[in-house]
């Protein structure tokens, strides 16, 4: 059914995919940034490049299906990956999660879809959409975390995401918060998503299980834990008291407080923002912990008055900024 303006002419929407480790979540926005249709379907990482290409290609044709728009109403699209990115390029630098490296991949989409595609870090664009419809409007310097799969992070100070001189600024998952710590897939060790990420916990509980026998309730909740784990399974187990989870999730906590102190050291942040899937699911058994670390290790009372706040847009943040962001580019 398409859908027209009083004047008579086709209304214009913009759509903004997620590309995560797990899963491609897409939605569609008109020009006031109200959402009217959301898709998600797996990423299906493991089966490679092409597959999760075609992907993001389904997740899109799907989403107009669902909104019951045609393809000429799309005016842009704006696509988030957890990598750094050449904004000015259009080239995906490094999505270790994914295994891909220097991939033009919004030229690529653009061709495919015949649409101008603007393509960011996750986490920048996670941001900038709580900073236009969420909770960090409040604010003129805030910084986020985002904790799924990976970790990532965004700065935006006055209204402008800073990327920095090669793209990588924000990128607190590989900052280091544990010398000589676990491996991270990046190929360094120590890094906050080696720990915080669900890539880093289920190494990390996998570790523990086969060094110190603990077992864990996630063998009979999500039998295929050791390869990938969903937030709500960890939150599960988090309930009844697992050791090896509360233990996972404890540590984790603990080194975003680490980094969030090292941040606000730094750059002397208003606020923060903690958003992905593990902070939506875990958020209210993490955030003391996070908090009480984060006022431990800012120097002077770095912290005081810094708020710090769990994403207000759940989900839809990161899609929902990307669409935003293409909208307004």
């Amino acid at each position: 059914m398409l859908k027209y303006a009083e004047r008579g002419c086709l209304m214009s929407y913009y759509c903004g995919i997620d590309l995560g480790g797990t899963k491609i979540y897409s939605i569609l926005c008109d020009g006031n940034g109200k959402i009217v249709a959301r898709k998600k379907i797996k990423t299906q990482a493991a089966s490679g490049f092409d597959t999760v290409f075609e992907n993001i290609v389904i997740c899109y044709a799907e989403l107009l299906k669902k909104a019951e728009i045609v393809d000429d109403e799309v005016e842009k699209i704006g696509l988030a990956v957890p990598s750094a990115v050449n904004t000015d390029s259009g080239m995906l630098l490094d999505a270790c999660n994914l295994g891909w490296k220097k991939v033009p991949l919004a030229r690529m989409l653009s061709e495919r879809l015949k649409k101008p595609v603007f393509m960011d870090n996750d986490v920048n664009l996670g941001v900038f959409g709580e900073y236009s419809f969420g909770k960090a409007s409040r604010f003129k310097n805030v910084y986020g975390i985002f904790a799924g799969t990976g970790v990532g992070g965004g700065h935006i100070c006055n209204g402008s995401i800073n990327r920095g001189k090669n793209f990588t600024a924000g990128e607190v998952g590989h900052m280091v918060v544990k010398i000589d710590g676990p491996e991270c897939n990046c190929g360094r060790k120590g890094c906050l998503e080696a720990i915080a990420g669900k890539a880093g916990m289920i190494k990390y509980m996998k570790k523990q299980e086969e060094k110190n026998g603990l077992t864990t309730m996630l063998s009979e909740i999500a039998p295929e834990w050791r390869t990938m784990v969903g937030s709500a399974a960890l939150k599960e187990c988090y309930k009844q008291k697992d050791t090896l989870v509360v233990k996972a999730i404890n540590r984790a906590s603990e080194a975003i407080g680490i980094a969030a102190a090292n941040i606000i050291n730094l750059i002397g942040i208003e606020a923060l923002i903690l958003g992905g899937g593990v902070i939506e699911e875990m958020g209210s058994v993490m955030l003391p912990v996070i908090e009480e670390n984060t006022r431990k290790y800012a120097i002077a009372g770095g912290a005081d008055g810094v708020e710090i706040i769990v994403s207000e847009l759940g989900d839809d943040a990161v899609a929902l900024g990307a669409a935003w962001y293409a909208a307004k580019v």
